[in-house]
């Protein structure tokens, strides 16, 4: 029997113009009705994320919510930051040495603003996803005013993956790194992850994983599709996260994927019992 359902938010939930459609709606709050517990689980961070929250409604009621990949978990009411994990500042000054040497610019986000060490298209892009203002700051490396949850590299997709082989083979198990998007590289602490804190949301309700129906596309979602009882990977799904999940949506995040397996597998009069 279902009881937690998370929900991962680009190209999964949202569709490309960065809403929730009316079907997958009304397939959520149906859900919600009978009890099962909402999660939303996005790389964005919590100020990004809570438009989404408003609408579904889960700000008014007790839950939690998975942001920056699993860096932060936050529960909803009351509003409270439950794990924060973080790129320590001697880590955090070697990735960016690294990334120089790549050429590649670094990004990271406070306060409503994505914080880049140089122009690029990709950062432009962030923007719209994310809401966003950038702010170019070619010394950010040594003005940067936290310690993030993450670090974000923007890049050719064509030269990405090289780099990503390059640093997990630098850093090795000081970091939890991959490509979240075809021009987005991220470096996450070591044990941060989707699938890690959605194992902390069910470790504090007393959930088993295999009551846990889980939504992804990209290799982000890797941990938590892997952690949970049933992941499901959508049809626009990487191929890695498609042979990882138990079921693959027939429609993707443009046709109502989501609600697609909530009305057949929860929804429906003979729901997922095991």
């Amino acid at each position: 029997m279902i009881q937690l359902i998370a929900l991962d938010l680009d190209d999964t939930l949202l569709k490309t113009d960065l809403t929730i459609s009316e079907r997958n709606l009304q397939a959520i709050k149906k859900a919600e009705e009978r009890g099962i517990l909402v999660v939303l689980a996005s790389g964005r961070t919590i100020r990004s994320m809570q438009r989404y929250v408003s609408v579904l409604g889960l700000d008014s009621k007790p839950g939690y919510i998975i942001s920056d990949n699993g860096s932060t978990l936050s529960s909803t009411l009351p509003a409270e930051i439950l794990v924060s994990h973080v790129l320590e500042s001697s880590l955090m000054g070697r990735l960016f040495e690294a990334f120089e040497k790549f050429d590649l610019p670094v990004q990271v986000y406070h306060q409503g603003k994505i914080l880049v060490t140089k122009e690029n298209p990709h950062t432009h892009i962030d923007e719209k996803l994310s809401g966003y203002q950038r702010l170019v700051n070619p010394r950010l490396k040594h003005e940067i005013p936290f310690l993030p949850s993450k670090l974000v590299i923007p890049g050719d997709p064509e030269i990405l993956p090289g780099v990503l082989l390059k640093v997990r083979e630098q850093f090795g198990h000081q970091i939890n790194a991959f490509i979240s998007k075809p021009y987005f590289l991220e470096v996450l602490p070591a044990g941060a992850d989707k699938g890690s804190a959605l194992q902390a949301i069910c470790e504090r309700t007393g959930i088993p994983s295999e009551n846990v129906l889980a939504f992804g596309d990209a290799a982000n979602d890797l941990g938590m599709i892997r952690w949970a009882g049933w992941g499901v990977a959508m049809a626009n799904a990487i191929p890695e996260l498609k042979l990882i999940a138990r079921l693959v949506t027939r429609n993707n995040n443009e046709n109502d994927g989501v609600a697609e397996i909530l009305e057949q597998y929860v929804l429906s009069s003979q729901p997922i019992r095991e």
